[in-house]
């Protein structure tokens, strides 16, 4: 036995080891978007419904190559329906579209990220750059034609990602498009049970996520809500702020409770 014993590291296992994982699993993750983008060069008329299912396909992929165990509670949603989230880390889009596969909205900064962009694109995510009214508009014109189409819409009404302590107010700009494409909104809930996946406050995405690609394994807890309806509150001043408050008290209630249990 060696007279010198390696470091252990918290992420389990030692340094060197946590080290090798975060690098195999990066190598993994440049496959997968690189194999996503050549595979959306065949598509001859790329639609929602396209893009929905390939996301679920891609973000299987990438949560095991990551050792990323989703856990859900409540009824996955039926299509067409607008899903929206509270918003912690860049994992969120892949661990609700695994179970639930969905077109998802992100902000315009994304599109330009090297590689991942591209690989966004080839998922048919919908940007929206922060403070911009038409882009925001542009965006919920797509988002309007991919639920005509028949697909899901994942959307962060947060705006932003946090702590995952608390869900922070929602922006009412998606809760709009319910009554007018006529389809229900689902609130969703996503909590993690480990501390180093929220990815917020300016953080630089890549020592994020190298650290977090060290980890041995995250576990990621997916609640979706009963249903809310535009024509619940057709009585309302404001139909659309109306959803946005339901939907945000909904989404803290579940997530409290899968807070409970991780705990």
């Amino acid at each position: 036995m060696s007279d010198v014993a390696e470091s252990v590291s918290p992420a389990g296992g030692t340094h060197a080891g946590v080290r090798a994982r975060a690098f195999v699993r990066a190598l993994g993750l440049v496959s997968s978007v690189g194999r996503l983008i050549l595979d959306a060069r065949t598509d001859a008329s790329p639609s929602a419904l396209v893009f929905a299912p390939r996301a679920q396909r891609t973000a299987r992929r990438i949560l095991s190559a990551h050792g990323v165990e989703v856990r859900t509670a409540g009824r996955a949603p039926e299509v067409p329906a607008i899903l929206v989230a509270n918003h912690v880390s860049y994992l969120d889009p892949l661990v609700v579209s695994s179970v639930a596969p969905c077109v998802s909205i992100a902000k315009g900064e994304t599109a330009g990220w090297p590689l991942i962009g591209r690989g966004l694109r080839a998922l048919g995510v919908l940007f929206v750059r922060r403070g911009d009214a038409h882009s925001g508009a542009v965006a919920l014109r797509r988002a309007l034609r991919a639920l005509r189409s028949g697909a899901a819409v994942l959307n962060f009404p947060e705006g932003t990602t946090c702590d995952g302590r608390e869900v922070g107010p929602f922006c009412r700009g998606c809760f709009g498009l319910a009554p007018l494409a006529r389809v229900p909104l689902v609130p969703t809930s996503i909590v993690y049970d480990d501390e180093r996946v929220p990815w917020y406050g300016g953080t630089a995405f890549l020592p994020h996520y190298w650290k977090l690609a060290g980890a041995r394994s995250v576990v990621a807890r997916v609640s979706f809500g009963e249903p809310l309806s535009a024509d619940e509150v057709a009585d309302a001043e404001d139909v659309a702020t109306e959803l946005s408050l339901r939907a945000r008290s909904a989404v803290a209630a579940m997530a409290r409770r899968a807070r409970a249990e991780r705990a």
